[in-house]
């Protein structure tokens, strides 16, 4: 009884320690699939998103409003995290990595922690 106890325990310590084994980057220049405004308005709180399309509206401080070919969904980006290097209109392509945030009584929104100017083709 104690060896199979004892097998168990080591089978389940080596199974935890082999979990950080599986981990990936996630951070700015990870590579995500793209996703689009009506996939992540389907996705849960905190779900990790990039999104490809235009700032069309600045709706407030730190808050804008973002289409792509799926829909328009509301942003929150810090001004830290806008590119100081070049400008942003509503003509310039981005990408936006960042969180859904669902809310209980308003519409979900993207907690945008980078974003990155698409280069013109």
């Amino acid at each position: 009884m104690n060896r199979r106890l004892t097998l168990a325990l080591i089978a389940t310590t080596l199974s935890l320690l082999s979990a950080g084994a599986f981990a990936q980057y996630t951070g700015p220049g990870a590579t995500h699939a793209v996703t689009t405004v009506a996939e992540a308005r389907a996705q849960r709180d905190d779900q990790p998103v990039v999104l490809r399309g235009t700032l069309v509206a600045r709706i407030g401080h730190e808050r804008y409003r973002f289409k792509d070919a799926t829909g328009e969904i509301d942003v929150e980006i810090d001004d830290k995290d806008l590119p100081s290097h070049q400008a942003v209109s509503a003509t310039t392509v981005v990408e936006l990595h960042g969180e859904v945030d669902t809310h209980r009584f308003k519409p979900t929104d993207i907690d945008v922690e980078y974003v990155a100017v698409v280069p013109a083709h």
